[in-house]
């Protein structure tokens, strides 16, 4: 019966938009929604400009080169809020809870699609797809348990709790749910269920088919004597891969406490396919992931997969995040019997740099211990710098080539082109369907902020060797030099090169990366609005210094972030919905992504958002206002004569849910009484007032 509310009130949604109605599509329709965890504006600024914006060929519009990031070339954008329910600033968990879903998924920080009020689970859209027949995966750079994935595709009041994602992750019964942790060689682990819960109702009957991304430590043991067979990274053959920097064989290590092999279990138990080297994923045989076969599940790292730039110089057996999202793409569609799939990919790491403020703090010996300092301009801590941060001391030694932009830049471009392998869907609808594509984040982190390019000439001679803009024009005839009439001129800094980024590409693995020309060149300088000096964090209140980078992280900022979309439909109702609608807060773009599936218990137009009040009753002046309401509207009605009233809510099978006035009495003219509706469900309703005897009813819908 809830289906049959919401479909007929998402038709009378739609009918309220132009009178287009949400009709079912094709088969075959696919959904992406990548998400660049704390992703700003200026990192998709600062690779764009190591890419060459601005220099010749890549100035003008006109300019075939104009746009050079796949996520500058989504055809529409918007800006959206993301506060969640009780803060002003959200972490990921609800940041990332409201696009799995949508408006129910506003909700407390650090809890992922769970009320917080009434501890139950939300279904989130990738659920609700794979109720439908559609093929779904999660895939990220960080651990695959973290917030973000995990609101899609798990229930939990705290997001640390990733022992148990996991679980929800593999589980599909409940019997599958308790068999993960009776599967402990420890009996007093095994499963309870005033400690380990149930498995959440929405979880139930629905498997993923893909999960690619680090986090291999809470799909393992902890204890040594129990180590999972899985634990040693091997190619396509089997082969255990060196890692150069030990020359022993690299494998990944378990920490869960219960000791459960939940790689074990999904491998012998849940029919997953399991791979955790770049080689083994992108040479697994797709003809064992067809309909009825194999699942994937792919880990790349005990944590977080490395860092883009991490990952070229000291784990290139690990994928990128392309290559995951490729895979995925391809396991997805040979699942997805024609009917589609939905997919999230997250770059996790982009906000971790940022939390780090990666290059732009220092720590440095100060009279009474350790103190912060600000860092624009020098090489990272080494090794692997964008770790190295949480555990630098003034003596921590640095790279001698590589500097904190170089970490952001190469962390976007391994999005982008993570982007691209979904754009390549767009141009391909024959044989792979109609796809639409979101691009956004779940908040920006760090206030991260480009602030200039390294200047080896020190034009402003104050030691920072940082400037913004190129210098002025001059005359090359020193006689002229006061001259108004415009000859002899000679355009600053390299005439009509101008000054920009100085870098060249580097290939890795068939990907260009920029990289600083030199080590002198103009680099791009990047520095964090939130850092210790500036919002204390890290530092001991007795001594007003801290101890070293790791107690210094970034925080989340409230700031709007940026959404990027696109489809191969030409339907206004799809990516285009996103725009004319002014502000956008972060709940708008899951209902355009339900419609496009076809999703009646999701389907929700975004052009509704904002209400409309309805026409009035041309002969009581009978009117709802706002239709749809989200927690309450007002009946407007006139009386000719006055008289008893009696105002009640029907649902739409004729059903009264709520009395709101009884024969109360009331004046002759114009009056207005209040429904709240904020107890309700989602779905149609009917306002039925009888005046003198007289019943007028109207329609409307809870949001």
């Amino acid at each position: 019966m809830k289906a049959k509310i919401l479909l007929s009130s998402g038709l009378v949604l739609a009918a309220l938009t132009g009178g287009q109605e949400a009709r079912a599509q094709a088969a075959n329709n696919n959904v992406i929604i990548y998400i660049g965890d704390g992703f700003g504006l200026a990192p998709k600024t600062a690779a764009r400009m190591a890419m060459g914006q601005g220099t010749t060929g890549k100035r003008f519009p006109s300019d075939a080169g104009f746009q050079v990031l796949n996520l500058d070339k989504l055809k529409y954008n918007a800006t959206v809020t993301t506060h969640s329910l009780n803060s002003w600033i959200t972490d990921s968990a609800p940041g990332a809870s409201v696009y799995a879903c949508g408006k129910p998924g506003k909700q407390d920080n650090e809890v992922i699609a769970l009320n917080p009020g009434s501890g139950a689970a939300i279904e989130t859209i990738l659920e609700a797809a794979k109720k439908q027949g559609y093929a779904v995966g999660l895939v990220s750079t960080a651990r695959i348990t973290h917030a973000t994935p995990a609101a899609f595709a798990s229930h939990i009041w705290f997001r640390d709790l990733e022992d148990y994602i996991s679980a929800q992750y593999i589980a599909s019964t409940q019997a599958q749910y308790e068999a993960i942790f009776n599967s402990s060689p420890t009996t007093s682990y095994r499963y309870t269920a005033a400690r380990d819960w149930v498995l959440p109702t929405p979880k139930v009957g629905v498997e993923l088919d893909v999960l690619l991304g680090g986090g291999a430590r809470h799909f393992m043991p902890r204890t040594r004597t129990a180590a999972s067979a899985y634990e040693t990274i091997v190619d396509r053959n089997g082969t255990a891969i060196i890692d150069p920097a030990t020359g022993t064989a690299a494998t990944l290590r378990g920490n869960r406490a219960d000791d459960v092999d939940l790689v074990s279990y999904a491998v012998n138990q849940r029919n997953y396919g399991y791979v955790n080297s770049r080689d083994a994923l992108n040479n697994i045989n797709l003809s064992q992931y067809g309909v009825g076969g194999k699942k994937l599940l792919g880990l790349f790292n005990s944590s977080h997969v490395n860092y883009e730039q991490d990952r070229q110089t000291g784990a290139a057996w690990e994928p990128s995040l392309a290559e995951m999202t490729h895979m995925a793409i391809e396991v997805l569609k040979a699942k997805s019997n024609g009917k589609g799939f939905f997919l999230m990919v997250e770059a996790g790491r982009i906000d971790h740099l940022e939390h780090a403020n990666t290059g732009g703090i220092s720590v440095v010996a100060g009279a009474n211990g350790n103190q912060y300092t600000v860092d624009a301009d020098r090489p990272t801590y080494a090794p692997g710098g964008g770790e190295a941060n949480y555990t630098a001391t003034p003596t921590t030694v640095r790279t001698t080539n590589v500097y904190a932009s170089d970490y952001m830049i190469k962390e976007v471009m391994a999005f982008d082109y993570a982007v691209a392998e979904g754009r390549a869907l767009l141009a391909t609808p024959a044989t792979t369907g109609n796809t639409l594509i979101f691009s956004t984040s779940d908040h920006e982190c760090g206030g991260f902020a480009v602030t200039g390019l390294h200047d080896e000439a020190d034009a402003q001679a104050n030691g920072t060797k940082i400037r913004t803009y190129s210098g002025q024009i001059t005359k090359s005839v020193a006689a002229e030099a006061g001259y108004a009439t415009p000859t002899n001129l000679v355009r600053g800094d390299g005439g009509a090169g101008g000054w920009f980024p100085d870098y060249v590409m580097n290939t890795f693995q068939g990907k260009d990366y920029p990289q600083p020309a030199s080590a002198t060149g103009k680099r791009i300088v990047v520095a964090y609005g939130s850092n210790p000096l500036t919002n204390g964090n890290g530092t001991r209140a007795s001594t007003g210094v801290g101890t070293n980078q790791g107690a210094t992280p970034g925080n989340h900022t409230p700031q709007d972030i940026w959404v990027g979309a696109e489809d191969n439909t030409n339907n206004p109702l799809h990516a285009a919905a996103i725009v004319g609608q002014g502000l956008l807060d972060n709940t708008s773009l899951t209902p355009v992504m339900a419609r496009f599936l076809n999703l009646t218990t999701f389907f929700t137009a975004i052009t509704t958002l904002r209400a409309t009040p309805s026409q009035p009753d041309q002969t009581t002046g009978l009117q709802l206002s706002p239709v749809p309401f989200l927690n309450q509207f007002d009946v407007a009605f006139t009386l000719p004569t006055a008289g008893a009233v009696t105002v009640e809510l029907f649902d739409e099978m004729g059903r009264r849910v709520q009395s709101v006035v009884t024969n109360q009495n009331f004046g002759t003219g114009a009056h207005a009484v209040t429904v709240d509706g904020s107890r309700l469900n989602s779905g149609l309703y009917i306002a039925a007032v009888t005046m003198n005897g007289q019943v007028v009813s109207k329609r409307t819908i809870k949001l």
